[in-house]
């Protein structure tokens, strides 16, 4: 068996459970995330309710899988903002190189000095918390690992044979970084871009917990545990329904995280 293929194939697995649930929320749900039932508050899973219900009586499962669609969309437009920002960075970083290297990583090295989560609860504390707001921190929060990355990606390639001719042929600067230097540096980056998925899910749902992230009446995996703690004991399938997801979610990305790593060796 090809290196990395096990983990590609479980990480593929779990990853699309999750996406399926996910995008069937978009069109069924089980229940009304948001309808209360006093008569079922905290009823032990059962048919109609598959993870039972909340100390309001609603639905877990809907609320579940409906959560899974905002945190997997929180994770998505994180990673790829990082990525589009943190890409032209390293670019311009690594080729350019003098002045201009020197003042993006210092501003890199300046944004590292401080933990990331802290810059990420310091942004969404002074802005008004939502969706948004906390893919701006996460963005910034994952902004200098994904640049070093790319930065030392083009350092790597910018002077290989290739690029060299492509030069002498008198192809520009911009043509250079977008279809030659770019292209051989996204490899190193891929499995950063996938493993961070599973790291801004995580952050997200770390955030939401301490109610800074998505704001009720949206559910959130995270702000779910939050509610559960109280009745940890006495209703666990409460806290079950997201923490089993949030576990699910972060195995299967960082497998398929891995198998790209394994996969990117197993060529060198």
């Amino acid at each position: 068996m090809k290196k990395g293929k096990t983990d590609f194939i479980v990480g593929f697995l779990l990853t699309g459970i999750i996406v399926f649930l996910a995008l069937l929320s978009l069109v069924w749900t089980p229940c009304d995330i948001n309808a209360t039932d006093a008569a079922a508050r905290l009823s032990a899973p059962s048919l109609q309710h598959l993870f039972g219900t909340d100390s309001m009586g609603r639905d877990v499962f809907s609320r579940a899988i409906t959560g899974a669609r905002f945190t997997l969309f929180v994770a998505a437009a994180t990673v790829g903002c990082t990525t589009v920002i943190a890409s032209i960075l390293g670019l311009a970083a690594g080729y350019l190189g003098g002045a201009v290297d020197e003042i993006i990583m210092r501003l890199v090295d300046a944004l590292s000095s401080f933990p990331g989560i802290l810059i990420a609860l310091i942004i969404v504390t002074v802005m008004e918390s939502g969706k948004y707001t906390i893919i701006l921190a996460l963005t910034i929060m994952f902004l200098p690992s994904f640049t070093r990355i790319v930065r030392t990606g083009t350092l790597q390639v910018r002077d290989a044979g290739f690029v060299r001719s492509n030069r002498v042929f008198g192809d520009s600067g911009l043509r250079l970084l977008l279809v030659h230097i770019f292209p051989n540096t996204f490899p190193l980056l891929l499995s950063s871009i996938v493993v961070g998925f599973s790291n801004a899910i995580l952050a997200e749902s770390s955030m939401s917990y301490l109610g800074l992230g998505i704001q009720p009446p949206a559910p959130s995996w995270g702000r779910m545990l939050y509610e559960a703690q109280s009745i940890i004991f006495t209703a666990p399938w409460c806290a079950l329904a997201p923490g089993l997801m949030i576990v699910v979610t972060i195995i299967g990305f960082n497998c398929i995280g891995e198998g790209i790593r394994k996969r990117y060796l197993a060529q060198e």
